[in-house]
């Protein structure tokens, strides 16, 4: 008899409390299994009729026949074998499960599998009364059907037999491409809903050495030994190291050599779906750092902490505009780059800017800090409308500021990718705190070039929510690159002082 273990993801999926639950990740994390179980678990949670019988109904979708009869149906039966677990209704295409627990109870749960080849399907999916819905790879679900099913819920039983204790949905999917309606609810979930991310299935060389070391590991499994070597990576298409990541969910009941044999020969836009617990990437552009930023390696996996005093100042990447944004940037005693933070506004002016966003942030974290400001160059232009400078706000503030380099964003964008592609003793140089949502949204997908019509890339990166949060990078990343503290610019007066830092 198999037991069912579930892993950190799958057990916080089934314990939370949202009424829409979507567990997602790479093939082979036992995303199935874990809302097969969690199905059975909901059964159980129903209080008693007055006959003492559990009574609850719930219903499962896929966007085929042949994939909810091959895929989901399949795996319903390897853990509840009709006969032992309950009664196949071949021609309804239900199962209903039925058992007797400790105290005397009786569960009954209908279990409607339903496919949505057509409208009629549909339809059908669409009258039914429900307790709970099971969206089985549901970024092939269409919203409109989701949203319809979501309405179905909260129907069974009846009064007579109680109502429903908890009614729910819950979805499993592999990653969704960026944009589409499945991205906007995963990355924006509405107040009820949770999102539960499985860890990636693998991850690149140098990412591995970062957490693992350099040794070997070896996995028992239930089919036998797996064996992880930093010194023998797999390759992908273009010749990629990637790595098995021995804390995968579900790795211990897989075959050990599935996600060996999935690597070689494949895309990395494959993998970053299927393999990474990554999005699929929007058809719409390519990532501007697609080739020099690898999420595993260059996001910190705990917050980065400022360094107080004049001996390593903190350098603010900021973006002017009715859009403003910030970062804060500091070189440690190492030499790495750290991204502490990052403040974003929406159509607010540079004074307010500084004294409601900026101000207030810089108290919040970095207490006993030095600054210096890297604007957006067209800052220091002035204004038609008086001789003040948007720079001149920052100056009056108490800030002092230095010029970035450049306004050419093909050299900003070298300077970010200098940083990124730079590495310490195997390990990334560049470094960003888990905080920095809207910055690491654009290395990941945000900030890109759009793609034309005729399937070219424009020149520029793409003016949208993320690229005030990346001009205010390379300004940043640009004063880091040179190599200089600031250059002062106060009173009318420049300095250049030059830093030496230890590597």
């Amino acid at each position: 008899m198999s037991v069912y273990t579930p892993s950190p993801t799958q057990r916080d999926f089934m314990l939370g409390k949202s009424y829409v639950r979507v567990l997602a990740g790479p093939v082979g994390g036992g995303k199935s299994v874990t809302c097969v179980h969690e199905l059975v678990r909901l059964a159980c949670g129903q209080a008693p009729n007055a006959a003492g019988v559990r009574k609850t109904r719930a219903v499962i979708v896929r966007n085929t026949a042949d994939q909810l009869a091959l895929t989901t149906r399949k795996t319903v039966f390897e853990w509840l074998p009709p006969g032992a677990a309950g009664v196949w209704k071949s021609v309804e295409k239900t199962f209903i499960l039925k058992g007797d627990l400790p105290d005397g109870t009786r569960v009954e749960s209908e279990w409607l599998f339903i496919a949505l080849d057509t409208p009629d399907d549909v339809r059908k999916a669409l009258s039914l009364e429900t307790t709970f819905l099971w969206g089985n790879e549901c970024r092939e679900l269409h919203p409109d059907v989701v949203d319809g099913l979501l309405g179905r819920l909260n129907r069974y039983p009846s009064a007579k037999d109680g109502g429903p204790t908890r009614s729910c949905a819950i979805f499993d999917t592999n990653m969704p491409d960026e944009e589409t309606w499945w991205w906007d609810k995963m990355e924006n979930p509405p107040s009820n809903w949770a999102i539960f991310k499985q860890p990636p299935a693998i991850l690149r060389k140098a990412a591995w050495i970062d957490i693992f070391g350099e040794n070997a590991i070896t996995i028992q499994t239930m089919q036998g030994p797996l064996t992880i070597d930093p010194d023998e990576p797999l390759l992908d298409k273009d010749g990629n190291e990637w790595l098995v990541h021995p804390e995968a969910d579900n790795i211990k009941a897989l075959n050990p050599n599935y996600y060996p044999n999935l690597i070689p020969g494949k895309t990395e836009d494959w993998l970053r779906v299927y393999l990474r617990s990554e999005y699929g990437r929007s058809l719409s552009g390519t990532p501007v750092y697609e080739k020099s930023f690898t999420a595993d390696f260059h996001i910190a996996k705990d917050t980065l902490r400022p360094i107080p005093g004049e001996a390593y100042p903190i350098v603010i990447g900021i973006d002017f505009g009715r859009t403003p944004a910030a970062v804060f940037k500091q070189r440690d005693p190492r030499g790495r780059i750290l991204t502490l933070g990052e403040v974003t506004a929406e159509n607010m002016g540079v004074e307010t800017f500084i004294r409601t966003k900026l101000n207030p942030y810089i108290s919040s974290r970095f207490q006993g800090c030095t600054f210096v400001c890297a604007p957006d160059p067209a800052g220091f232009a002035k204004t038609q409308l008086n001789e003040m400078t948007l720079v001149d706000a920052l100056k009056q503030a108490g800030f002092k500021c230095v010029r970035p380099p450049t306004n050419d964003p093909e050299r900003r964008i070298q300077a970010v990718e200098r940083l990124l592609l730079m590495q310490i003793e195997g390990k990334a140089m560049y470094l960003i705190d888990p905080s920095c949502e809207m910055l690491i949204k654009g290395f990941r997908y945000g900030y890109r070039y759009k793609m034309r019509k005729n399937g070219d890339l424009e020149d520029r990166p793409e003016k949208n929510q993320y690229s005030h949060i990346h001009d205010a990078n390379q300004y940043a990343d640009s004063v880091i690159d040179m190599g200089v503290r600031g250059i002062a610019m106060q009173s009318g007066k420049r300095t250049v002082e030059k830093v030496r830092y230890a590597y």
